[in-house]
This record gives structure tokens, C-alpha cells and sequence, in this order.
């Protein structure tokens, strides 16, 4: 069954108002033109003159471009695509920015961080500024019991994140870097015997999207392309697991606009 152009543009809306804002400017939804997309009818989505992608949508599939690259989501719900477009093609927007103006790569990572730092004040959590000797940048802050970090370094447009604290806290600090269950039925996962219980618990949280190794290490990547990826390690693997069990983990590739959707619920 194929879309009209109205459905395309009534996903967008909803879209639109899942992504973060940037620089205070919400997203705008608009009719892409023939230029823009020649085929059929799309919506661009901007968020400034150099931050914008395209969708369509057709058949219960859902198409965004952006930077030249295009993903193909195999839903309509506006959360699935917002999540895709946040851990997969928002963060091209960015790199291809960066590099339209090398005099300026160090002051757009400023301005990333600053972002950043305005949303955790706003959320009313208190996060300190660091710079490193190797062209790093970032921020570090408390999630409850847990200690986090970001950092930015040279001319990339993601960040790394680091996590130190209990497990209870990193599976909710987890959830929305990683895509929404596909549904019962739909996933089967063994994980392997010796894993440890803190292994055997992320993926029982999340099996649509880690796999864990015999020496309890817990990995994840983007499904659909994207620079994300991460990892999950346990202090002790064969130690008692329960809400409060020490862990570290890890999230490479993180988009500055994923950063800004995910605080809100992990700050």
C-alpha cells in the first residue's frame, strides 16, 4: 500500500518534534522540491540552512537522506525514525560541516559542547568543563550514582561517553542509545554459558541489539550504517548482579544531537 504525500509530511511533524533543538532553532517541515528530490514526493526537515534531510515514506517503509547518504527504516512510528535518523545521519550533518571550514573545527566543537552544558544546567545538573593535552575536549557530570563523561576530540563530530556506576542505572542510561525492540517473537538470543550475570542481564534488557563474549564483555554497533558503537564490562564477572553491581561502559560514534535527546532522560 503506497502513501500519500499528506502521510509523508505528517510523519515528518511528529518526527520533527522528537529531534532536539540546536542553537534554540526547532526543526521546520517543509515540501522538498523537485531539485531537492525528483522522484516522488518527499518532506525536508531543515534545522538551519546546512542542517536538513529529506523523508519519504511508502509501503510502511520510511527513507531519510541526509549528507548524501540514505537510510531506509522499515517502520512508520515516528520514534523508530527519529531514533534512527539521531544514531545514524544527523551525525554526517555535522562531520560534513566541519569540514567546510578547517579554521574553525576547534571553535564548532566548543559550540557542541556548549550545547551540551546548557541543557545539563537547564536539567538542573551541575557538569564540569576539561581539556587534554591530545586535542580533547569534553564535559563530566553525575547520573545519580554514576559518573559520566563526554568528550570531543579533533575534528570529529561525535563524542565518546563514558560510564561508571551501578547496573540498574546503565540500563536506563542505555535505552535510548540503542534501536526499540522489534517486537515478540522477533528476537532470539543465546548468550554464551560463562558470560557472567551482568552479560546475560544486558542482553536479556536489550537481545535486539548487543551479543556478549565468554569473558562478560558486552558490545553493540548501529544497525543501519551508523559510527555508533559501545560496550559494556562488568568489575567483577563472576560477582553477585543486581541494581547496584559495579560496571563500566562505553559509547563511541554519539552524535551531538543523540547527546541532546538522550539527557533528558539520563541526566
Amino acid at each position: 500500500m503506497r502513501t500519500t504525500p499528506l502521510a509523508s509530511t505528517a510523519l515528518a511533524a511528529e518526527v520533527a518534534a522528537l529531534l532536539p533543538k540546536r542553537h534554540q532553532a526547532e526543526w521546520t517541515v517543509t515540501t522538498a522540491t523537485r531539485k531537492e528530490h525528483p522522484g516522488p514526493p518527499a518532506t525536508h526537515l531543515a534545522n538551519g540552512p546546512r542542517r536538513f534531510l529529506l523523508l519519504l515514506t511508502d509501503s510502511g517503509h520510511t527513507t531519510l537522506t541526509a549528507a548524501d547518504t540514505s537510510l531506509t527504516v522499515e517502520s512508520r512510528a515516528p520514534t523508530a525514525v527519529a531514533g534512527a535518523a539521531l544514531r545514524s545521519l544527523l551525525p554526517r550533518i555535522d562531520r560534513d560541516i566541519i569540514r567546510l571550514s578547517p579554521p574553525r573545527q576547534r571553535q564548532h566543537r566548543l559550540q557542541h559542547l556548549a550545547e551540551i552544558h546548557e541543557l545539563l544546567r537547564e536539567l538542573g545538573t551541575s557538569a564540569e568543563r576539561f581539556e587534554r593535552a591530545d586535542d580533547t575536549t569534553g564535559l563530566s557530570w553525575q547520573c545519580g550514582d554514576a559518573s559520566v563523561s563526554f568528550t570531543l576530540r579533533g575534528t570529529s563530530a561525535t563524542g565518546s561517553v563514558s560510564f561508571r556506576g551501578g547496573l540498574g542505572a546503565l540500563e536506563r542510561f542505555l535505552a535510548p542509545f540503542l534501536p526499540p525492540h522489534p517486537g515478540p517473537g522477533r528476537v532470539r538470543t543465546h548468550p554464551l554459558r560463562g558470560c557472567g550475570g551482568v552479560a546475560r542481564r544486558i542482553v536479556a534488557a536489550f537481545p535486539h541489539a548487543v551479543e556478549a563474549d565468554e569473558d562478560g564483555l558486552v558490545r553493540f554497533s548501529d544497525t543501519d550504517g551508523g559510527p555508533l558503537q559501545g560496550w559494556v564490562m562488568p568489575r567483577d564477572i563472576n560477582g553477585p548482579t543486581g541494581p547496584t553491581t559495579p560496571v563500566t561502559a562505553g559509547v563511541g560514534g554519539a552524535g551531538i544531537d543523540l547527546m541532546l535527546s538522550v539527557l533528558p532522560t539520563s541526566a
